[in-house]
């Protein structure tokens, strides 16, 4: 299946990091995603529907499973933007496999192989969007959250496909909702906050304009199954031209978008700093309240940024020239990581790791742990 090697990444600083490779000779590599399993670190999915658990500790790789993956229909242009997503639970136990900028997909219970539910997230604009799907924890249990439809979220048991967000249908008249639960909203990518207590959510409206929003997922699962739609924690934090920049959650109240651009216009002010170039906003998703400060240039950086995350002290900048990590509270680039295009981060052990079709590569930080 594939080979381990011991080297070393010579950061920026001087100092060489450890670093192990996985050479993989199988069926190319689709995805990845972290998890804490006994199978491994890391649930890989490959083209030929095979999930493999990866533990680079134990330096072992096992097939798990096979699945028959979600069909990408071959009419005109939908191969060359349609791709397969995994989706994993932190303990390993469920696997989502999606169709980003589809409509179908599949959740696996792990490593039986046992197909639980099938998604249908709808057919209206749904080659906008990467599939809405996401795993969380509530009250100890693993919680499937996926679109049904181009604005409706739902949340379900992965392993049995019970729904958990049981509501009717807005009721209309006069062409309005008349308890305004519709929601007239494109579901994006959904990312969890580090306990998984809020979702940020990546989506858009017309005319198109991108919109991201966050709210309770505790309140939704809990109290009100209408949170996702207008809960009193549902918070619009800003509106871009763009939407699908890379982001990331700093704590349990902070997001990190990428992109300094920013159409509110009760809060746009060139004199307060550049709106252009690299950088992030940081914003706080349980208030409406803007600051100029949110804006964080980062002067330098590469801004083919292909993802971003945080141990809440720190921000990961992954670009296609490599990775650079900035302190939170200085905003001063403290590490550069030439050549390292980090996809995936465990801030637990302090782990960054790089996912190729034919390798993976596991970075050992300097640091380890959070501080969320």
């Amino acid at each position: 299946m594939g080979e381990f090697n011991d080297s070393s990444l010579l950061a920026g600083s001087g100092v060489a990091l450890p670093l192990c490779s996985l050479t993989w000779s199988g069926s190319p590599i689709i995805d990845g995603r972290i998890v804490r399993a006994d199978y491994g670190d890391l649930l890989v999915l490959t083209k030929d529907g095979t999930l493999h658990g990866i533990d680079f500790a134990a330096r072992t790789c096992k097939a798990l499973c096979t699945v028959d993956l979600p069909h990408i229909p071959p009419d005109g242009e939908a191969p060359k933007y349609r791709a397969y997503r995994l989706h994993a639970a932190l303990e390993g136990r469920y696997a989502a496999i999606v169709i980003d900028r589809g409509r179908e997909g599949v959740i696996v219970e792990v490593p039986g192989g046992k197909v639980t539910m099938r998604l249908d997230g709808g057919h209206y604009c749904e080659d906008t969007v990467p599939f809405s799907a996401c795993f969380v924890r509530h009250e100890g249990h693993d919680v499937l959250v996926h679109r049904t439809d181009w604005n409706r979220l739902d949340a379900s048991d992965p392993g049995t496909g019970k729904l958990l967000t049981e509501r009717d249908e807005p009721v209309f008249e006069d062409g309005k909702s008349v308890e305004d639960y519709h929601l007239d909203y494109f579901h994006g990518e959904l990312l969890p906050s580090p306990n998984g207590s809020r979702l940020l959510d990546d989506g858009w409206v017309w005319h198109p304009v991108s919109i991201p929003r966050a709210w309770s997922v505790t309140d939704w699962l809990t109290f009100n199954p209408w949170e996702s739609e207008n809960g009193a924690s549902a918070i619009n934090l800003t509106m871009r031209r763009d939407w699908g920049p890379p982001a990331c959650w700093i704590d349990e109240q902070h997001v990190a978008l990428w992109g300094l651009e920013n159409w509110d216009d009760e809060i746009y002010d060139d004199s307060e700093g550049a709106v252009d170039g690299p950088g992030v906003r940081i914003l706080d998703v349980t208030t409406t309240v803007r600051f100029p400060n949110s804006r964080w240039p980062m002067a330098g950086a590469d801004d083919r940024v292909v993802e971003i995350f945080s141990d809440g002290s720190r921000l990961y900048v992954a670009a296609i020239s490599g990775t650079t990590v900035w302190d939170i509270a200085s905003r001063m680039q403290i590490l550069s990581l030439p050549g390292f295009a980090g996809r995936l981060h465990e801030p637990t052990r302090g782990m960054i790791f790089a996912i190729e079709s034919d390798r993976i590569s596991a970075l050992q930080l300097p640091w380890r742990g959070v501080t969320y």
